[in-house]
């Protein structure tokens, strides 16, 4: 899971209470929310619920995974609702919660009768949640668990679980390729690496993750595949160090034994504040410049990928343009800016209800979450019923596959509106293919990202540096 590019989110200029249903929040930027959907019907709308971590570990992710969602719901309510009502997304704050809270939230939105659920976001939640909701058979749609215990965590035959983002394998798999072949032209990858734009390669990887399924899954991706790259020998998981999923106050006591093993790369698999806190730990030890000079560099993982590790990697976060130990971090992340024409369209349409001001692109994940939103929406008016979960669970397969009229996200009220003459439709989701296979999940390419400032006394932004297809990913597990 993840999030954004360079710039201050745009959740962070929206009032976190007071969204509306309709769709446009009170924003605090000056020029406000643009578009706002028709008032709510006097017949009770059809409610789906939505767990997103808004506070704690996960909150600068989430935020504007919530305006996506409202976005999300200010079209398909301007399209005419569904089956003759409204619909309303419960957003709850699950509190980035791993235990009691986030399966208690998850009971709750199951006693309502919610018609399905989007999230929670994270792996771990997602394995605490998921079995509650198939034994209501509710369909939950995660936009950004990744982790690969999740595909095998419900029958084929019998799944309410799915996913709008690609699963750790494939995550796994770009981590590997970067680290050994890294693309030509990309810039150096280290400090020591000077062969003309061939970029540095890792033969000695160290391997360092959270305590979650997140983590634990996708290291295990890595270290059973990263040897396996190359000749007999050549390639090595140098250090393999498990930590905490809370972050801890400092991590002096494991990154000697790290720097001792002599690894020519890092791959950190972790939230924002653990990442943050290690990585300086890392910088700040004696022996860290000796890896440096020959071209040592660290592999972040989409939990890196946020604005929030940025701010918290500065020296003084109060100026942003203070020295920051993020410069030059690496990393992975799913391709959920992939500038097709289906993600243009659901761009600006995000920017309509939420103005991105001067950011090229919507937040990471943003695309994800509006495409299970809107998933969730033609499968209930496919089936014709907010409350026959099966059948909504099969029109989900079926407004996702092809056969059925493209639908773009800028043609929403069409979709709808194919759907109640009793059409077929296929939407091509603005994240990319969102087909979902037997398992829930979907295929899909990544990016690498790193964290640069592009001038001396300002902010640190994350720049895509270099991206990689589904079929080059296919390859690294096999």
């Amino acid at each position: 899971m993840s999030l954004r590019r360079g710039g201050r989110g745009v959740g962070a200029r929206i009032v976190a209470a007071g969204l509306v249903a309709s769709g446009c929040a009170l924003a605090l930027a000056p020029q406000g929310c643009a578009k706002e959907a028709p008032k709510p019907s006097a017949e009770a709308p059809i409610v789906v619920g939505v767990s997103l971590g808004l506070t704690k570990d996960l909150a600068s992710f989430t935020a504007p995974l919530r305006d996506a969602v409202r976005a999300a719901e200010g079209e398909l309510n301007a399209g005419g609702g569904l089956l003759g009502r409204q619909v309303r997304f419960d957003i709850e704050d699950d509190r980035s919660d791993e235990g009691a809270y986030v399966t208690s939230l998850a009971t709750r939105f199951a006693d309502r009768g919610v018609a399905a659920v989007i999230g929670p976001v994270s792996s771990g939640q997602v394995k605490l949640t998921a079995d509650i909701f198939a034994a209501r058979q509710i369909i939950q749609i995660s936009p950004a668990a990744t982790s690969v215990e999740l595909t095998g965590i419900q029958p084929a035959a019998d799944r309410f679980f799915f996913r709008t983002t690609p699963a750790d394998d494939f995550q796994g798999a770009a981590v590997i390729l970067f680290a050994t072949k890294t693309p030509r032209g990309l810039p150096d990858a280290g400090a020591g690496a000077s062969d003309g734009g061939a970029g540095t390669t890792c033969n000695r990887l160290a391997l360092v993750y959270i305590d979650n399924p997140y983590g634990t899954s996708m290291a295990k991706v890595v270290s059973d595949n990263f040897p396996k790259r190359g000749a007999a020998g050549q390639r090595t998981i140098a250090a393999q160090q498990k930590i905490p999923l809370e972050a801890k106050a400092n991590y002096e006591d494991i990154v000697p034994g790290i720097i001792a093993s002599e690894p020519e790369c890092l791959a950190l698999i972790s939230y924002e504040k653990a990442a943050a806190q290690f990585i300086r730990d890392f910088k700040a030890n004696s022996g860290y410049a000796a890896l440096e000079q020959k071209g040592f560099f660290f592999i972040g993982t989409d939990g890196v990928f946020t604005q929030g590790f940025l701010d918290l990697s500065l020296q003084d976060p109060s100026n942003e343009g203070s020295t920051s130990t993020a410069v030059g971090v690496y990393g992975t992340n799913p391709d959920t800016q992939p500038g097709t024409t289906e993600y243009n369209a659901f761009k600006t349409i995000y920017g309509t209800y939420f103005p991105l001001g001067a950011a090229a692109d919507a937040p990471a994940f943003a695309a994800n979450t509006f495409d299970a939103a809107i998933l969730i929406a033609f499968a209930i008016q496919k089936a014709g019923s907010a409350t026959d979960r099966v059948a909504i669970r099969d029109a989900l397969k079926e407004v996702s596959r092809p056969g059925g009229r493209p639908i773009a996200p800028s043609e929403v009220g069409d979709g709808l509106a194919e759907l109640r003459n009793g059409g077929d439709i296929d939407y091509k989701g603005a994240s990319g293919n969102v087909d979902f296979d037997d398992t829930g999940n979907v295929r899909g390419g990544f990016i690498i990202w790193q964290a640069v400032r592009e001038q001396a006394a300002g902010p640190v932004v994350y720049k895509t540096v270099a991206r990689f297809a589904t079929e080059e990913l296919v390859e690294q597990v096999q």
